[in-house]
């Protein structure tokens, strides 16, 4: 990065942690205000008074619960999404463009939410004993279908996707698959570039479904090799079968966080007077309690994925056998997405699930 660059990255790193933490603190205080304020119980109370199905009752739970915190927090949400992206030349899109990509954000996340909740409670009233091992398995299992359908159903929601037109990079990244005995539908290109100047490659799907995934960014400003580069390090968390191994750690980190909240929601139910963990009235005491038992366990997380990134870096300079070109391409992201040059060390330890992309570009060149 040039000084400017650098400065106007490591200005743009600040304001995101300082969001990032007011998040975490405001988040908790948000699902106590509305516990004990006793606006919860109101609402259950009532969504119970209007129908006898617990299914129903449950739905209107939640459509208050979901409009009242997203009313909350809408105006950090649009200083965070919109004016702050602006404000440093990362997006693109226009007020009504926003708008639109938002509305289409939360009523996907509305309607996955509504299932995996119904789903929750619904082991929680038929289940109680069994009810943690259960919903640690349909969280593996809701993840593996998810990203089955994500680029067939999600993706085309918010991006436009088409074949690559470009045949010779096309048949040279199919042709890097094949050397890291890898099978792919085919190569894509997304169009990020309408919405923002970020750049990234993927490889989504699963079975059937995987495919290469190249933004419009990364094609307009990467040369072949450095693109060639970003998609080994995608086919490196393949061969090492980091997604795997994740998804049987998220099971097992599901199951204990459940496990705790389970032994712990003894205490607080009886005070708050709430029948049980599945009483609706207490949704936000179960939401909080999930919420600081996967902080504790999040720099672990994060410390494993950055050892899976390492290791997909060396499996990007092994199969390519092009150092520069992938200390090329880091650098290259690191000033498009305005990376943190210099991330400070206990941020990088309790948020990044990514190494700092310096150390990355140093250890890259390193290798040639």
């Amino acid at each position: 990065m040039t000084p400017a660059s650098s400065s106007e990255a490591r200005r743009y790193a600040q304001i995101r942690y300082r969001l990032m933490l007011l998040e975490l603190i405001a988040w908790p205080g948000f699902l106590l205000a509305y516990q004990l304020s006793g606006f919860s119980t109101s609402v259950a109370a009532r969504a119970s008074a209007a129908t006898p199905a617990p299914l129903l009752q449950l739905l209107g739970y939640l459509a208050v619960f979901g409009a009242a915190s997203y009313l909350v927090f809408l105006p950090l949400h649009v200083y965070a999404g919109f004016f702050l992206e602006h404000r440093f030349g990362l997006s693109r899109l226009r007020g009504s463009g926003w708008c639109l990509r938002e509305a289409k954000g939360v009523a996907l996340s509305a309607g996955f939410g509504l299932l995996m909740m119904e789903g929750l409670y619904a082991l929680l009233r038929h289940a109680p004993q069994a009810w943690t091992a259960l919903a640690a398995l349909g969280w593996v299992g809701v993840s593996v279908v998810v990203a089955r359908i994500f680029p067939t159903w999600v993706l085309p929601i918010f991006y436009k996707t088409s074949s690559l037109s470009d045949e010779a990079l096309a048949s040279r990244l199919l042709a890097l698959c094949e050397r890291a005995r890898l099978r792919v539908l085919g190569v894509f290109r997304v169009d990020l570039g309408v919405e923002t100047r970020k750049a990234n490659a993927a490889l989504a799907g699963v079975g059937r479904t995987r495919r290469v995934l190249v933004s419009d960014t990364l094609l307009e400003k990467f040369t072949p090799e450095e693109i060639e580069t970003v998609l080994a390090h995608e086919l490196g968390h393949q061969r090492h079968q980091h997604i795997s191994k994740m998804l049987l750690l998220s099971g097992l980190g599901s199951w204990v966080a459940f496990t705790v909240v389970d032994r712990c929601a003894g205490w607080w139910t009886g005070r708050l007077g709430v029948a049980g963990l599945a009483d609706p009235a207490g949704f936000p005491m179960l939401m909080l309690s999930l919420f600081l038992v996967g902080l504790m366990g999040l720099p672990l997380q994060n410390a494993l994925s950055r050892r899976f990134e390492w290791q997909a870096d060396r499996f990007a300079v092994a199969l390519t056998g092009r150092p520069a070109a992938f200390a090329g391409a880091l650098r290259k992201l690191g000033e498009l997405n305005l990376a943190d040059p210099a991330p400070p060390r206990w941020i990088e330890w309790l948020f990044y699930d990514h190494p700092a992309i310096p150390r990355r570009i140093r250890a890259a060149e390193a290798t040639g």
